[in-house]
């Protein structure tokens, strides 16, 4: 053994020279006689290194944090930091073993972050976060150590942003750097403030606010008895109409969840991670015990089974692409009959429905009809009055015009009829290569092909 390492009860020990007679001892967390050797060259190449470069006490600081590293991954930081501050990327010893934007980002959207601090950082879905850091942040600022980090970095993110992106968009983007820069300040600890002010987030102008559209009773009506639109697709639809869940809240939905003799629904995790629960409407109950029944749906079966991110090109379609080779889809709501112009339309002002839109038709129908603020937050799990009252003004409208209700769920499904035309019989068969527990077995492209050639559109009886 080198006469500078010492064996301790908790490891080995190591002096090296930082100074004229200035020998400190550090702690190297190793376990054996050759791994302390390679630390002790570790530590005096650093010493060579930035001798000159570094205090003395920000020398030590550095020299005991290498002396610390337990694993290769915490060496190699060790190093990656000696090399930041002799190159001049940063001339700060906490900047330079501190982590970078994007590697603590990562931690964040991982869940790493709460799982060491579970009191404080919230449980969410950061697949939204994931992309915005992945398209527009880290290319600009993710390389850049945390205590680095200032307004200017934040100034340029939003500088290299499309030009085409929506103000929401461009507020999300912001608020998504700021929030990993507050959690670099805690529980991260990484940096004693945050360099971006709360007055710094965007503001969405009124004018970014676009008009949006839900559908009337007899559209719904026709798209969901429609039985050349995927079965599947359509008791979606009704279910969404009838009881405002989110879509990935039905997605995610399994039958434990759904009390099918008491007619209740329970959703304990949801996207406000408020557990709720409620009263389902009557023809919906029937319909899912049908459903049920038809699938032979187990207690941890999802009730629909089915991928919901793709529905809003189900209702609206989508146009012909050459250069992708992808050919025209009319959409769900064409298919049906339904070609009511605002509800495709694109405009500064509109934008084309939405699998979310059905939701506000639920809303709207609801207030329409004279339920309460509190029996549809109930149902939507909107936290406060004034998010509900954003639909308030359509619902006067939907009052004004004699609109109505809903239609039964279960009245409106062929496949539910004592009497089912053949139609109906074909989509059952195409629906049949789905599995008891209601996952799709088939291809995607080949169940909507089959669908798309059941026939003409379809029309109420």
């Amino acid at each position: 053994m080198r006469k500078n390492l010492t064996a301790t009860s908790s490891g080995f020990s190591v002096r090296v020279r930082v100074g004229k007679n200035d020998r400190p001892t550090f702690a190297v967390n190793v376990t054996t006689p050759a791994a302390a050797t390679e630390r002790e060259v570790l530590l005096r190449r650093i010493v060579k290194r930035l001798r000159r470069v570094l205090s003395r006490n920000e020398l030590v600081e550095l020299l005991r944090a290498a002396g610390d590293a337990k694993t290769t991954a915490a060496v190699q930081e060790v190093e990656e930091a000696v090399e930041a501050i002799a190159t001049g990327k940063t001339v700060s010893v906490d900047a330079a073993l501190a982590p970078t934007f994007q590697d603590f980002a990562r931690e964040w959207t991982s869940g790493e972050l709460r799982k060491k601090h579970q009191d404080h950082v919230r449980e969410k879905n950061a697949s939204n976060d994931v992309q915005i850091l992945r398209d527009y942040v880290n290319p600009e600022i993710g390389k850049v150590r945390l205590p680095d980090v200032k307004l200017a970095h934040a100034e340029r993110v939003m500088s290299k942003l499309p030009g085409h992106l929506a103000p929401r968009t461009r507020k999300k983007i912001a608020q998504c750097v700021r929030k990993v820069l507050a959690y670099a300040v805690y529980p991260g600890r990484h940096i004693g403030a945050n360099p971006i002010p709360v007055e710094w987030i965007p503001k969405i102008p009124k004018s970014a606010n676009k008009a949006k559209s839900c559908l009337y009773p007899d559209e719904e009506a026709k798209l969901v008895s429609c039985s050349s639109v995927l079965l599947v697709r359509r008791l979606a639809y009704g279910i969404l109409t009838r009881e405002g869940l989110r879509a990935e809240e039905l997605e995610l939905l399994q039958w434990r969840d759904v009390d099918l003799e008491r007619g209740s629904l329970r959703l304990d995790k949801n996207k406000s991670f408020d557990p709720r629960a409620w009263s389902l409407s009557p023809d919906v109950v029937r319909t899912l015990a049908w459903w049920k029944k038809r699938n032979g749906g187990e207690p941890t079966d999802y009730v629909i089974g089915m991928d919901l991110h793709q529905g809003a090109k189900w209702l609206k379609g989508k146009p012909a692409i050459t250069r992708t080779y992808h050919k025209a889809d009319v959409g769900d709501l064409r298919r049906a009959g339904v070609t009511r112009a605002e509800l495709f339309e694109r405009t500064p002002t509109r934008q084309p429905i939405r699998l979310h839109d059905l939701r506000a038709t639920f809303v709207t129908i609801s207030l329409a009809n004279g339920k309460s603020e509190t029996w549809v937050s109930d149902r939507t799990g909107h936290r406060s009055s004034q998010m509900i009252s954003t639909y308030t003004r359509q619902a006067r409208t939907w009052e004004e015009l004699a609109l109505g209700g809903l239609r039964a769920l279960d009245s409106l499904l062929p496949e539910m009829q004592p009497t089912a035309a053949p139609a109906a019989t074909s989509t059952a068969a195409i629906t049949s290569e789905w599995t008891e527990s209601g996952q799709l077995i088939a291809p995607p492209a080949r169940v909507e092909l089959a669908a798309n050639a059941l026939g003409k559109r379809c029309s109420i009886h």
